[in-house]
């Protein structure tokens, strides 16, 4: 019982710091990795040349293109929507990664919370919940990982279980902790997608003309 209460709560601390830190620069990385050009224009107008007026046309090859912006499983009536209404498709990657928390609102064309999440209260006790079990988790972890070093029995081979189930807890711990992170960051930023105007401060810019061939052969605008 001592051992327990020798820890040292400092190291844990910066422990949990460090891992804090390390998944806030990944996740950073990965927006701004995500955020790159991919030669968007010239995608973007493939896409409203496979899709027309039904995503069905073409779902493979539009859902290959569409895998270089979001990982995000996406209907064909949300591939319709991003593909069609103005300035919505430069949303999506962001939309990828808040597709758990965030909705689109067909009628304003813009995005709604999902689910319980439209109660402020609830997004933040959900905030509140991740934060606490990336806590809980994150001091497990180390708990673990620490008895897994020390020596408690004499016995080599309860040793050794001892030390490899321990090692194994406290790697399912910092795994649990990770995952809390990482959904605490997706929905803690301030850029919401919510009642976002969708054109902003590029609505009065000239836009790309390109025609796309369909039995109607209408003439189609693009609005990234």
């Amino acid at each position: 019982m001592d051992a327990i209460f020798n820890f040292d709560f400092v190291s844990i601390t910066k422990i949990l710091a460090s891992i804090f830190a390390i998944v806030l620069a990944v996740s950073r990385i990965y927006i701004e990795l995500s955020s790159q050009n991919y030669k968007k224009v010239e995608l973007y107008q493939r896409l409203q040349q496979l899709c027309g007026r039904d995503a069905n046309n073409n779902l493979s090859e539009i859902l290959v293109i569409l895998r270089l912006f979001t990982s995000a499983h996406l209907t064909n009536k949300e591939i319709e929507w991003f593909i069609w209404t103005p300035g919505a498709f430069r949303y999506l990657p962001e939309y990828g990664r808040k597709y758990e928390f965030i909705d689109i609102d067909y009628e304003k064309n813009t995005f709604k919370w999902r689910g319980k999440f439209g109660s402020s209260l609830e997004r933040y006790a959900f905030l509140a919940l991740l934060f606490i079990a990336y806590f809980i988790f994150g001091v497990g972890g180390v708990i673990f990982v620490q008895f897994a070093s020390m020596d408690i029995v004499d016995n080599v081979y309860i040793e050794f279980f001892l030390t490899v189930a321990l090692g194994f807890g406290g790697a399912v711990c910092f795994i649990m902790a990770y995952i809390s992170l990482r959904k605490f960051l997706i929905l803690l930023p301030w850029e919401y997608l919510i009642d976002t105007n969708l054109r902003g401060d590029r609505a009065d810019e000239p836009v790309a003309e390109v025609v796309i061939h369909t039995k109607e052969n209408k003439r189609r605008y693009i609005h990234l």
